[in-house]
């Protein structure tokens, strides 16, 4: 389910103006539906974190499918714009559980060595979902309409609902457990706010991010305003993308058996920023051809997947294991705020030109760099 929960924000992005006319709404109310889900994300990452410490892991995750499931139903037979917000808001809350807790599992279950390699593949997929989602989006609306865009994602909880159920244990002791208590609550996100080598690892997840999203939110623009693509060669960049992300996360996945997490860092680091700095001295130099900027955003986009699993593993293992989930919480809350922080600064400083996004591509990337390296030296905490 994370995928789904990661990219249900803009599953149903082509269908916007259709929803709109359908349930005649004002408008603008669509692009409210975005905020609400957002909103709905970052209080339900808040509310996840301390119960997932405190209540166990599996019950809290059964919780979050099902609310997604029923809050996606909700938005499926929405008739007005009241059902349609409270569905939304609800699908962020229950989607937030599905993405903190999954992070919390896998550190109570493996070794950092082993949990690189399974961030790794989780990331690899839910980082192409944001990309993939618009164009399935799009063909679930061109076949059956708006509504079975949200029906899908019903069916992909109730299927993740059983696969829960039959597979995954209870993984965090009770003996291991805090209080759920305002003082037991402030303690977990104190102690996990105070550890600089979390913070640093953690903004530098989120740094990255934003180099993603600001991509993500660029893309209409880049190819089919600036280069003038049509929309169907559009989503067969995004595809394309999708496979190169694809086939950086398997190359990632090869390397974390080769050498440390720190080597395999520098390694991905010096990749990725070698890209987007030739992107942007492209770019700079009027060099700005589409097979140019097409060919360095791809790679570019594609190596961040040697990152994503490595600093999500260095920042869950930087926490002791007692306040993963409140460690998990915080990371998400940084990574979607930064990312989206990167959107809206996009739209802010918007040109015609591609100088922005090549600009903030490489300042995200670079400050993701300096913050991991920082935080690198910071002594890990006894476990």
């Amino acid at each position: 389910l994370p995928p789904f929960a990661s990219s249900a924000l803009a599953w149903y992005l082509p269908a916007l103006q259709v929803m709109e006319n359908d349930l005649k709404l004002p408008a603008g109310a669509m692009q409210m539906s975005l905020s609400v889900f957002l909103i709905g994300l970052a209080v339900g990452k808040a509310v996840s974190g301390p119960l997932v410490d405190s209540l166990g892991r599996r019950n809290p995750l059964l919780v979050g499918i099902v609310l997604f499931g029923a809050a996606s139903a909700l938005v499926a037979l929405a008739s007005n714009l009241p059902m349609l917000m409270v569905g939304r808001f609800l699908q962020g809350v229950g989607g937030a559980a599905c993405l903190v807790i999954p992070r919390a599992i896998v550190s109570d279950l493996y070794e950092a060595s082993e949990a690189t390699r399974i961030f790794t593949f989780l990331i690899q997929i839910q980082s192409i979902s944001p990309i993939a989602a618009p164009l399935l989006g799009g063909v679930l609306l061109s076949l059956w309409g708006w509504q079975s865009i949200f029906w899908i994602l019903v069916i992909v909880a109730a299927l993740s609902l059983v696969a829960a159920v039959g597979i995954i244990p209870e993984t965090l002791p009770r003996a291991a457990r805090s209080r759920l208590t305002p003082v037991g609550v402030l303690r977990n996100f104190g102690g996990v706010l105070k550890n600089t080598r979390f913070l640093g690892m953690s903004l530098s997840a989120g740094l990255l991010m934003g180099t993603l999203f600001g991509y993500i939110s660029a893309s209409a623009f880049v190819f089919m305003t600036y280069f003038g693509l049509s929309a169907s060669n559009y989503s067969l960049i995004f595809a394309v993308n999708s496979v190169g992300m694809i086939l950086a996360g398997q190359l990632n996945l090869y390397l974390c058996r080769k050498m440390s997490s720190r080597r395999n860092l520098a390694f991905g680091f010096t990749v990725h920023l070698f890209f987007t700095a030739a992107l942007l001295a492209a770019v700079a130099a009027g060099f700005d051809s589409l097979e140019i900027v097409g060919v360095l955003l791809f790679l570019a986009t594609s190596s961040l997947c040697l990152l994503f699993g490595g600093i999500t593993a260095e920042s869950m293992y930087s926490v002791e294991h007692s306040r993963a989930g409140s460690a998990s919480a915080v990371l998400g809350v940084l990574q979607y705020a930064i990312g989206g922080g990167a959107g809206l600064v996009l739209g802010l400083v918007h040109n015609n030109t591609l100088i922005p996004l090549v600009v903030l591509m490489a300042a995200c990337s670079t400050l993701s760099l300096c913050s991991w390296a920082l935080a690198a030296d910071k002594k890990l905490p006894l476990a």
